[in-house]
């Protein structure tokens, strides 16, 4: 997938309670990362992965990237469950449903058949950024994080219509109400941890200048950044 593709695999989260998800808000970016402060995992807590489909080369390669996330200070493990383990985080390869995931410790509210990830977009056959740059993502989400522009400051001039056409439209097939919570919306202040914005963040969505009535565009890193790291030490450190 190059730069120019990426707008077609952007992801989806899962809100178990959607209690994150305001009223339509206006949209100039402001200066915060974001994550959702009560969907946190313990400190020292190993978390354990299952793998729901694929074989291991595939597992191996999905909780290598998965661990960019662990760096100097973080204090969390992950671990691969075995088929028929309890497990905290349950990660499909369904092609078909694209790539999402639930926030934090709200994986641990969905039963323990179904999964609470899936990466249809991350193959043996996928390339190193892009496969790196799909798995931290939904990983990041796994931990706690969000979309940072839906942060309660946010200011994107958006072109509603765009953005609209873009995502209703193939590979996506988005309905309004969930384009509208995931691009639009905002989070409430009280309910999120703020870092400092990094606009090649792995967490930010990929904002073609189409999207924007000012033209302005955003590129996900596909690694780690600077920025990531600090977000993860302030929530985990």
């Amino acid at each position: 997938m190059s730069e120019t593709t990426r707008s077609n695999w952007i992801c989806t989260t899962l809100d178990v309670l959607d209690c994150y998800r305001p009223a339509l808000g206006a949209t100039t970016l402001l200066t915060a990362g974001v994550a959702a402060k009560d969907k946190l995992w313990r400190k020292n807590e190993t978390l354990r992965i299952r793998f729901l489909q694929e074989d291991q080369s595939l597992h191996d390669r999905t909780l290598a990237a998965a661990r960019s996330w662990l760096v100097d200070g973080v204090k969390l493990q992950m671990v691969q469950a075995e088929p028929h383990e309890k497990s905290d985080i349950r990660v499909g390869f369904d092609a078909n449903r694209g790539s999402w995931s639930y926030v934090g410790t709200d994986c641990r509210t969905i039963h323990p058949s179904q999964p609470t990830m899936n990466l249809g977009w991350a193959t043996m056959e996928t390339t190193d950024q892009d496969f790196s740059s799909v798995v931290i993502h939904e990983f990041g989400h796994a931990l706690g994080l969000l979309h940072e522009h839906n942060h309660p400051g946010a200011r994107f001039k958006w072109n509603v219509p765009a953005v609209y056409a873009d995502l209703e439209g193939p590979p996506n097939y988005w309905d309004r109400a969930t384009i509208d919570n995931n691009v639009f919306a905002k989070f409430e202040a009280s309910d999120v941890v703020v870092t400092d914005f990094d606009e090649v963040s792995v967490m930010i969505y990929t904002v073609p200048p189409t999207w924007t009535e000012d033209k302005r565009s955003f590129m996900p890193s596909w690694k780690l950044s600077a920025g990531d790291a600090a977000t993860i030490r302030k929530l985990y450190g």
